[in-house]
């Protein structure tokens, strides 16, 4: 899997989750490091995606959910 298609489907996990998903649980779903998570994390961050980390993991905001 690319990376561009692994944040996409981030993004389609976040939003589909009924909460908070850490990096932890997203790397070992992907086969990849944490570190890369968070890397992939931010980077959808300055692409505009309304991603928040809370001390439990990742969400996506609510009023975001339509991206």
């Amino acid at each position: 899997m690319r990376a561009q298609e692994r944040r996409q489907a981030i993004l389609d996990i976040l939003r589909r989750s009924g909460g908070p998903v850490s990096a932890s649980a997203l790397a070992e779903q992907f086969s990849v490091s944490r570190q890369i998570i968070v890397g992939d994390i931010a980077l959808l961050r300055a692409s505009g995606a309304a991603v928040s980390a809370t001390p439990r993991g990742y969400v996506i905001l609510p009023a975001a959910t339509g991206l």
